[in-house]
Protein backbone atom coordinates (compact mmCIF):
# COMPACT_ATOMS: atom_id res chain seq x y z
CA UNK A 1 0.00 0.00 0.00
CA UNK A 2 0.95 3.66 -0.35
CA UNK A 3 0.95 6.08 2.58
CA UNK A 4 0.44 9.54 1.05
CA UNK A 5 0.72 12.72 3.11
CA UNK A 6 0.07 16.37 2.34
CA UNK A 7 2.97 17.79 0.33
CA UNK A 8 3.81 21.49 0.35
CA UNK A 9 6.19 21.75 -2.60
CA UNK A 10 7.05 19.82 -5.80
CA UNK A 11 10.13 20.70 -7.83
CA UNK A 12 12.25 19.15 -10.55
CA UNK A 13 12.62 17.94 -14.13
CA UNK A 14 11.14 14.55 -15.05
CA UNK A 15 10.43 12.58 -18.22
CA UNK A 16 6.95 11.42 -19.13
CA UNK A 17 6.95 7.63 -19.49
CA UNK A 18 6.72 6.27 -23.05
CA UNK A 19 3.26 5.93 -24.59
CA UNK A 20 1.45 2.71 -23.77
CA UNK A 21 -0.80 2.99 -26.85
CA UNK A 22 2.10 3.50 -29.26
CA UNK A 23 4.23 0.75 -27.67
CA UNK A 24 1.45 -1.87 -27.99
CA UNK A 25 0.80 -1.08 -31.65
CA UNK A 26 4.49 -0.80 -32.53
CA UNK A 27 5.51 -4.18 -31.12
CA UNK A 28 2.51 -5.94 -32.72
CA UNK A 29 3.14 -4.20 -36.06
CA UNK A 30 6.82 -5.18 -35.90
CA UNK A 31 5.83 -8.80 -35.20
CA UNK A 32 3.81 -8.81 -38.44
CA UNK A 33 6.63 -7.30 -40.53
CA UNK A 34 8.94 -9.64 -42.40
CA UNK A 35 12.36 -8.57 -41.12
CA UNK A 36 13.92 -6.88 -38.09
CA UNK A 37 12.39 -3.81 -36.41
CA UNK A 38 13.69 -1.83 -33.44
CA UNK A 39 11.28 -0.29 -30.93
CA UNK A 40 13.29 2.42 -29.17
CA UNK A 41 12.23 3.90 -25.78
CA UNK A 42 9.33 1.42 -25.34
CA UNK A 43 7.14 1.37 -22.24
CA UNK A 44 8.39 -1.46 -20.01
CA UNK A 45 4.98 -1.72 -18.34
CA UNK A 46 3.09 -4.95 -17.64
CA UNK A 47 0.46 -4.32 -20.34
CA UNK A 48 3.01 -3.75 -23.09
CA UNK A 49 5.04 -6.74 -21.93
CA UNK A 50 1.80 -8.73 -22.31
CA UNK A 51 1.85 -7.74 -26.00
CA UNK A 52 5.49 -8.89 -26.20
CA UNK A 53 4.49 -12.23 -24.65
CA UNK A 54 1.50 -12.65 -26.96
CA UNK A 55 3.53 -11.83 -30.08
CA UNK A 56 6.23 -14.30 -29.04
CA UNK A 57 3.58 -17.00 -28.57
CA UNK A 58 2.37 -16.24 -32.11
CA UNK A 59 5.85 -16.64 -33.60
CA UNK A 60 7.78 -13.36 -33.27
CA UNK A 61 11.37 -13.42 -32.02
CA UNK A 62 11.67 -10.47 -29.61
CA UNK A 63 14.85 -9.52 -27.74
CA UNK A 64 14.48 -7.03 -24.87
CA UNK A 65 17.58 -4.88 -24.32
CA UNK A 66 17.17 -2.93 -21.07
CA UNK A 67 20.60 -1.34 -21.36
CA UNK A 68 19.93 0.18 -24.80
CA UNK A 69 16.25 0.70 -23.91
CA UNK A 70 15.01 -1.02 -27.06
CA UNK A 71 13.18 -4.10 -28.25
CA UNK A 72 14.52 -5.92 -31.34
CA UNK A 73 11.68 -7.68 -33.12
CA UNK A 74 12.09 -10.28 -35.87
CA UNK A 75 8.65 -10.90 -37.28
CA UNK A 76 6.76 -11.95 -40.34
CA UNK A 77 6.06 -15.61 -39.64
CA UNK A 78 3.04 -16.46 -37.52
CA UNK A 79 2.93 -19.85 -35.81
CA UNK A 80 0.31 -21.84 -33.92
CA UNK A 81 0.93 -21.22 -30.21
CA UNK A 82 1.94 -24.24 -28.16
CA UNK A 83 0.00 -23.08 -25.11
CA UNK A 84 -2.80 -20.75 -24.01
CA UNK A 85 -1.84 -17.07 -24.39
CA UNK A 86 -2.30 -15.35 -21.00
CA UNK A 87 -2.28 -11.59 -21.57
CA UNK A 88 -2.67 -10.61 -17.91
CA UNK A 89 -4.58 -7.32 -17.55
CA UNK A 90 -4.11 -5.95 -21.08
CA UNK A 91 -7.34 -5.33 -22.97
CA UNK A 92 -5.45 -3.87 -25.93
CA UNK A 93 -3.40 -7.06 -26.29
CA UNK A 94 -6.46 -9.30 -26.04
CA UNK A 95 -8.44 -7.38 -28.62
CA UNK A 96 -5.72 -6.89 -31.24
CA UNK A 97 -4.25 -10.39 -30.97
CA UNK A 98 -7.69 -12.03 -31.16
CA UNK A 99 -7.89 -10.88 -34.79
CA UNK A 100 -4.21 -11.51 -35.58
CA UNK A 101 -4.41 -15.06 -34.15
CA UNK A 102 -6.77 -16.02 -36.99
CA UNK A 103 -3.82 -15.84 -39.39
CA UNK A 104 -1.83 -18.67 -37.77
CA UNK A 105 -1.10 -21.50 -40.24
CA UNK A 106 -3.30 -24.16 -38.60
CA UNK A 107 -5.25 -25.08 -35.52
CA UNK A 108 -6.48 -22.81 -32.75
CA UNK A 109 -5.20 -20.07 -30.48
CA UNK A 110 -6.71 -19.51 -27.02
CA UNK A 111 -6.39 -16.10 -25.36
CA UNK A 112 -7.26 -15.31 -21.75
CA UNK A 113 -6.25 -12.98 -18.93
CA UNK A 114 -6.88 -12.01 -15.32
CA UNK A 115 -10.26 -11.63 -13.55
CA UNK A 116 -10.81 -8.12 -14.93
CA UNK A 117 -9.96 -9.12 -18.51
CA UNK A 118 -12.34 -12.08 -18.36
CA UNK A 119 -15.19 -9.63 -17.77
CA UNK A 120 -14.36 -7.20 -20.60
CA UNK A 121 -16.78 -7.25 -23.58
CA UNK A 122 -15.53 -9.01 -26.73
CA UNK A 123 -18.75 -9.93 -28.56
CA UNK A 124 -18.78 -6.96 -30.98
CA UNK A 125 -15.32 -7.99 -32.24
CA UNK A 126 -16.28 -11.69 -32.43
CA UNK A 127 -19.39 -10.75 -34.45
CA UNK A 128 -17.27 -8.61 -36.80
CA UNK A 129 -14.77 -11.42 -37.37
CA UNK A 130 -17.65 -13.78 -38.21
CA UNK A 131 -18.61 -11.42 -41.05
CA UNK A 132 -15.08 -11.98 -42.43
CA UNK A 133 -15.36 -15.79 -42.24
CA UNK A 134 -13.16 -15.90 -39.12
CA UNK A 135 -14.28 -18.30 -36.41
CA UNK A 136 -13.66 -16.84 -32.94
CA UNK A 137 -15.81 -17.42 -29.88
CA UNK A 138 -15.96 -17.17 -26.11
CA UNK A 139 -15.29 -20.50 -24.38
CA UNK A 140 -18.09 -19.56 -21.93
CA UNK A 141 -20.35 -18.47 -24.83
CA UNK A 142 -20.96 -15.14 -23.08
CA UNK A 143 -18.79 -12.84 -25.20
CA UNK A 144 -15.88 -12.70 -22.76
CA UNK A 145 -12.46 -14.35 -22.53
CA UNK A 146 -11.18 -17.03 -22.75
CA UNK A 147 -11.45 -16.55 -26.51
CA UNK A 148 -10.82 -19.42 -28.94
CA UNK A 149 -9.72 -18.41 -32.44
CA UNK A 150 -9.52 -20.81 -35.38
CA UNK A 151 -6.97 -20.44 -38.16
CA UNK A 152 -8.74 -19.23 -41.29
CA UNK A 153 -8.61 -17.14 -44.43
CA UNK A 154 -10.40 -13.80 -44.56
CA UNK A 155 -13.32 -13.64 -47.02
CA UNK A 156 -15.52 -10.63 -47.69
CA UNK A 157 -14.95 -6.95 -48.26
CA UNK A 158 -17.39 -5.31 -45.82
CA UNK A 159 -17.46 -5.54 -42.03
CA UNK A 160 -19.92 -3.66 -39.80
CA UNK A 161 -19.17 -2.87 -36.16
CA UNK A 162 -20.30 -0.47 -33.46
CA UNK A 163 -17.95 2.42 -32.77
CA UNK A 164 -19.13 3.33 -29.26
CA UNK A 165 -18.02 0.36 -27.11
CA UNK A 166 -14.26 0.21 -27.67
CA UNK A 167 -12.00 1.72 -30.30
CA UNK A 168 -9.75 -1.31 -29.70
CA UNK A 169 -12.18 -3.43 -31.76
CA UNK A 170 -11.66 -1.15 -34.76
CA UNK A 171 -7.89 -1.06 -34.21
CA UNK A 172 -7.92 -4.87 -34.16
CA UNK A 173 -9.71 -5.04 -37.52
CA UNK A 174 -7.40 -2.40 -39.02
CA UNK A 175 -4.34 -4.45 -38.08
CA UNK A 176 -5.87 -7.68 -39.43
CA UNK A 177 -7.40 -6.56 -42.73
CA UNK A 178 -4.19 -5.85 -44.69
CA UNK A 179 -3.96 -9.69 -44.81
CA UNK A 180 -7.23 -9.85 -46.78
CA UNK A 181 -6.73 -10.42 -50.51
CA UNK A 182 -9.47 -7.85 -51.19
CA UNK A 183 -9.97 -4.27 -50.04
CA UNK A 184 -12.25 -4.15 -47.00
CA UNK A 185 -14.60 -1.44 -45.84
CA UNK A 186 -15.09 -1.07 -42.08
CA UNK A 187 -18.56 0.46 -41.59
CA UNK A 188 -19.28 1.97 -38.17
CA UNK A 189 -22.91 1.42 -37.16
CA UNK A 190 -22.77 3.91 -34.25
CA UNK A 191 -20.72 7.05 -33.57
CA UNK A 192 -17.01 6.49 -32.92
CA UNK A 193 -15.83 7.07 -29.36
CA UNK A 194 -12.17 7.35 -28.34
CA UNK A 195 -11.32 8.50 -31.89
CA UNK A 196 -7.77 9.63 -30.99
CA UNK A 197 -6.82 6.00 -30.34
CA UNK A 198 -7.81 5.22 -33.94
CA UNK A 199 -5.64 8.15 -35.07
CA UNK A 200 -2.73 6.54 -33.19
CA UNK A 201 -3.42 3.22 -34.95
CA UNK A 202 -3.52 4.91 -38.37
CA UNK A 203 -0.28 6.75 -37.56
CA UNK A 204 1.55 3.56 -36.57
CA UNK A 205 0.18 1.51 -39.49
CA UNK A 206 1.26 4.22 -41.90
CA UNK A 207 4.80 3.96 -40.52
CA UNK A 208 4.73 0.18 -41.13
CA UNK A 209 3.70 0.86 -44.75
CA UNK A 210 -0.01 -0.01 -44.37
CA UNK A 211 -2.48 2.16 -46.29
CA UNK A 212 -5.95 2.89 -44.86
CA UNK A 213 -8.31 5.67 -45.96
CA UNK A 214 -11.13 7.27 -44.00
CA UNK A 215 -14.59 7.05 -45.60
CA UNK A 216 -17.94 8.70 -44.84
CA UNK A 217 -19.02 5.67 -42.78
CA UNK A 218 -15.72 4.40 -41.43
CA UNK A 219 -12.49 3.21 -43.07
CA UNK A 220 -11.22 1.49 -46.22
CA UNK A 221 -8.37 -0.97 -45.63
CA UNK A 222 -6.51 -1.93 -48.80
CA UNK A 223 -5.97 -5.63 -49.33
CA UNK A 224 -2.88 -7.73 -49.95
CA UNK A 225 -0.56 -5.40 -48.05
CA UNK A 226 2.64 -6.32 -46.25
CA UNK A 227 3.96 -4.82 -43.01
CA UNK A 228 7.46 -3.37 -43.51
CA UNK A 229 10.10 -3.54 -40.74
CA UNK A 230 11.04 -0.14 -39.23
CA UNK A 231 13.01 1.53 -36.45
CA UNK A 232 10.54 3.40 -34.27
CA UNK A 233 11.04 5.78 -31.31
CA UNK A 234 8.10 5.80 -28.88
CA UNK A 235 6.92 9.24 -27.74
CA UNK A 236 5.92 10.21 -24.19
CA UNK A 237 2.50 9.34 -22.79
CA UNK A 238 0.04 12.16 -22.05
CA UNK A 239 -2.28 9.83 -20.10
CA UNK A 240 0.45 9.05 -17.57
CA UNK A 241 1.72 12.64 -17.62
CA UNK A 242 -1.76 13.85 -16.63
CA UNK A 243 -1.03 12.86 -13.00
CA UNK A 244 2.21 14.85 -12.97
CA UNK A 245 0.42 17.81 -14.56
CA UNK A 246 -2.43 17.62 -12.02
CA UNK A 247 0.04 17.46 -9.12
CA UNK A 248 1.90 20.51 -10.40
CA UNK A 249 -1.31 22.46 -10.93
CA UNK A 250 -2.70 21.69 -7.44
CA UNK A 251 0.46 22.03 -5.35
CA UNK A 252 3.07 24.79 -4.97
CA UNK A 253 5.46 23.66 -7.69
CA UNK A 254 8.08 24.24 -10.34
CA UNK A 255 8.00 21.16 -12.58
CA UNK A 256 9.24 20.50 -16.11
CA UNK A 257 7.89 17.36 -17.81
CA UNK A 258 9.97 16.31 -20.82
CA UNK A 259 9.21 13.88 -23.68
CA UNK A 260 5.75 15.36 -24.33
CA UNK A 261 5.41 16.32 -27.99
CA UNK A 262 3.19 19.28 -28.86
CA UNK A 263 2.22 17.71 -32.22
CA UNK A 264 1.22 14.33 -30.71
CA UNK A 265 -1.87 12.53 -32.02
CA UNK A 266 -2.71 11.29 -28.50
CA UNK A 267 -6.19 12.30 -27.42
CA UNK A 268 -5.09 12.70 -23.81
CA UNK A 269 -3.02 15.69 -24.88
CA UNK A 270 -6.36 17.37 -24.06
CA UNK A 271 -5.25 17.49 -20.40
CA UNK A 272 -3.25 20.59 -21.35
CA UNK A 273 -6.32 22.50 -22.55
CA UNK A 274 -8.45 21.18 -19.70
CA UNK A 275 -6.17 22.54 -16.97
CA UNK A 276 -5.74 25.80 -18.93
CA UNK A 277 -9.50 26.20 -19.19
CA UNK A 278 -9.73 25.56 -15.44
CA UNK A 279 -7.30 28.45 -14.91
CA UNK A 280 -3.79 26.93 -14.84
CA UNK A 281 -1.30 29.03 -16.79
CA UNK A 282 1.03 26.19 -17.74
CA UNK A 283 3.59 26.64 -20.52
CA UNK A 284 3.86 24.27 -23.47
CA UNK A 285 7.12 24.06 -25.43
CA UNK A 286 7.96 21.85 -28.41
CA UNK A 287 8.64 18.70 -26.38
CA UNK A 288 7.99 19.66 -22.77
CA UNK A 289 5.48 21.20 -20.37
CA UNK A 290 6.45 23.66 -17.62
CA UNK A 291 4.21 24.10 -14.56
CA UNK A 292 4.66 26.70 -11.84
CA UNK A 293 1.74 25.99 -9.50
CA UNK A 294 -0.35 26.19 -7.59
CA UNK A 295 -3.23 27.74 -9.50
CA UNK A 296 -6.75 28.72 -8.49
CA UNK A 297 -8.97 26.45 -10.55
CA UNK A 298 -12.58 26.87 -11.61
CA UNK A 299 -14.98 24.08 -12.53
CA UNK A 300 -15.71 23.34 -16.20
CA UNK A 301 -17.75 20.88 -18.30
CA UNK A 302 -15.68 18.18 -20.01
CA UNK A 303 -16.83 15.87 -22.82
CA UNK A 304 -14.82 12.66 -22.28
CA UNK A 305 -16.07 10.79 -25.38
CA UNK A 306 -12.52 10.71 -26.80
CA UNK A 307 -10.53 10.88 -23.53
CA UNK A 308 -11.91 8.19 -21.18
CA UNK A 309 -8.55 7.61 -19.46
CA UNK A 310 -8.47 11.21 -18.18
CA UNK A 311 -11.65 10.83 -16.12
CA UNK A 312 -9.96 10.02 -12.76
CA UNK A 313 -7.54 12.96 -13.21
CA UNK A 314 -10.34 15.41 -14.07
CA UNK A 315 -12.42 14.14 -11.14
CA UNK A 316 -9.58 14.93 -8.70
CA UNK A 317 -8.98 18.37 -10.25
CA UNK A 318 -12.71 19.10 -9.96
CA UNK A 319 -12.66 18.41 -6.21
CA UNK A 320 -10.24 21.30 -5.68
CA UNK A 321 -11.82 23.73 -8.17
CA UNK A 322 -14.25 26.55 -7.47
CA UNK A 323 -17.78 25.68 -8.59
CA UNK A 324 -19.06 22.71 -10.58
CA UNK A 325 -17.14 20.34 -12.86
CA UNK A 326 -19.26 18.06 -15.02
CA UNK A 327 -17.84 15.04 -16.83
CA UNK A 328 -20.18 13.72 -19.53
CA UNK A 329 -20.36 11.38 -22.55
CA UNK A 330 -18.44 8.71 -20.64
CA UNK A 331 -20.61 5.59 -20.55
CA UNK A 332 -17.65 3.63 -21.95
CA UNK A 333 -15.55 4.61 -18.90
CA UNK A 334 -17.49 1.95 -17.00
CA UNK A 335 -15.94 -0.76 -19.22
CA UNK A 336 -12.29 -0.14 -18.29
CA UNK A 337 -10.22 -2.06 -15.70
CA UNK A 338 -13.13 -1.29 -13.39
CA UNK A 339 -16.22 0.93 -13.48
CA UNK A 340 -14.20 4.12 -13.14
CA UNK A 341 -17.23 6.40 -12.79
CA UNK A 342 -18.56 4.47 -9.81
CA UNK A 343 -15.07 4.03 -8.31
CA UNK A 344 -14.27 7.77 -8.49
CA UNK A 345 -17.62 8.65 -6.89
CA UNK A 346 -17.38 6.08 -4.09
CA UNK A 347 -13.73 6.59 -3.17
CA UNK A 348 -13.46 10.39 -3.46
CA UNK A 349 -16.58 10.73 -1.27
CA UNK A 350 -14.55 9.00 1.47
CA UNK A 351 -12.21 12.01 1.30
CA UNK A 352 -15.10 14.47 1.62
CA UNK A 353 -15.72 15.17 -2.06
CA UNK A 354 -19.14 16.39 -3.20
CA UNK A 355 -19.49 14.08 -6.18
CA UNK A 356 -22.55 12.65 -7.93
CA UNK A 357 -22.56 9.71 -10.32
CA UNK A 358 -24.60 9.93 -13.54
CA UNK A 359 -25.13 7.20 -16.18
CA UNK A 360 -22.55 8.82 -18.47
CA UNK A 361 -20.37 10.81 -16.10
CA UNK A 362 -19.86 12.68 -12.85
CA UNK A 363 -20.92 16.00 -11.33
CA UNK A 364 -18.29 17.35 -8.92
CA UNK A 365 -18.93 20.41 -6.79
CA UNK A 366 -15.57 21.73 -5.68
CA UNK A 367 -15.00 21.60 -1.93
CA UNK A 368 -11.37 22.78 -2.28
CA UNK A 369 -10.27 20.65 0.69
CA UNK A 370 -10.19 16.89 0.99
CA UNK A 371 -9.23 14.83 4.03
CA UNK A 372 -7.09 11.72 4.07
CA UNK A 373 -8.86 8.37 3.89
CA UNK A 374 -8.28 4.68 3.14
CA UNK A 375 -9.05 4.16 -0.56
CA UNK A 376 -9.73 1.09 -2.66
CA UNK A 377 -8.30 1.29 -6.20
CA UNK A 378 -9.96 -1.87 -7.64
CA UNK A 379 -6.60 -3.00 -9.15
CA UNK A 380 -6.84 -0.03 -11.56
CA UNK A 381 -3.55 1.72 -12.32
CA UNK A 382 -5.22 5.04 -13.22
CA UNK A 383 -7.10 5.17 -9.94
CA UNK A 384 -3.91 4.51 -7.95
CA UNK A 385 -2.21 7.49 -9.59
CA UNK A 386 -5.18 9.88 -9.54
CA UNK A 387 -5.95 9.12 -5.88
CA UNK A 388 -2.28 9.58 -4.99
CA UNK A 389 -2.48 13.14 -6.36
CA UNK A 390 -5.62 13.74 -4.29
CA UNK A 391 -3.75 12.46 -1.23
CA UNK A 392 -0.82 14.85 -1.77
CA UNK A 393 -3.25 17.78 -1.52
CA UNK A 394 -5.52 16.39 1.21
CA UNK A 395 -5.27 17.08 4.92
CA UNK A 396 -3.80 14.21 6.93
CA UNK A 397 -2.83 10.76 5.69
CA UNK A 398 -4.25 8.84 2.73
CA UNK A 399 -3.80 5.08 2.46
CA UNK A 400 -3.98 3.72 -1.08
CA UNK A 401 -4.30 -0.01 -1.57
CA UNK A 402 -3.23 -1.96 -4.67
CA UNK A 403 -0.35 0.33 -5.67
CA UNK A 404 1.30 -2.51 -7.63
CA UNK A 405 -1.21 -1.82 -10.44
CA UNK A 406 0.91 1.15 -11.60
CA UNK A 407 3.32 -1.35 -13.20
CA UNK A 408 0.77 -1.59 -16.03
CA UNK A 409 1.43 1.89 -17.44
CA UNK A 410 3.87 3.89 -15.25
CA UNK A 411 6.14 1.40 -13.45
CA UNK A 412 8.30 4.07 -11.73
CA UNK A 413 5.42 6.42 -10.82
CA UNK A 414 6.19 6.43 -7.09
CA UNK A 415 9.93 7.05 -7.67
CA UNK A 416 9.20 9.89 -10.09
CA UNK A 417 6.78 11.54 -7.64
CA UNK A 418 9.26 11.15 -4.77
CA UNK A 419 12.01 12.70 -6.91
CA UNK A 420 9.82 15.81 -7.14
CA UNK A 421 9.41 15.91 -3.37
CA UNK A 422 6.10 14.07 -2.92
CA UNK A 423 5.50 12.70 0.56
CA UNK A 424 4.81 9.05 -0.35
CA UNK A 425 5.85 5.90 1.42
CA UNK A 426 5.43 2.30 0.18
CA UNK A 427 4.43 -0.10 2.96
Amino acid sequence: MLIVKKTDRLEGIVKAPPSKSYTHRAVIGASLADGVSRIINPLWGADCLSSVHGCRMLGANIELDKEKDEWIVKGGELKTPDNIIDIGNSGTTLRILTSIASQIPKGYAILTGDDSIRKRPMQPLLDALKQLNIEAFSSKLDGTAPIIVKSGKIYGNVVKIRGDISSQFITSLMMLLPFNKEDTEIILTSPLKSKPYIDITLDILNKFGIKIDKTDNGFLVYGNQKYKPIDYIVEGDYSSASYLIAAGVLINSNITIENLFANSKQGDKAIINIVKEMGADIKVKKDKVIIEGEYSLKGIDVDVKDIPDLVPTIAVLGCFAEGKTEIYNGEHVRLKECDRLRACAVELKKMGADIEEKPDGLIIRGVKKLKGAKLNTYHDHRLVMAFTIAGLKAEGETIIEGEEAVKISFPNFVDVMKSLGANIEVK
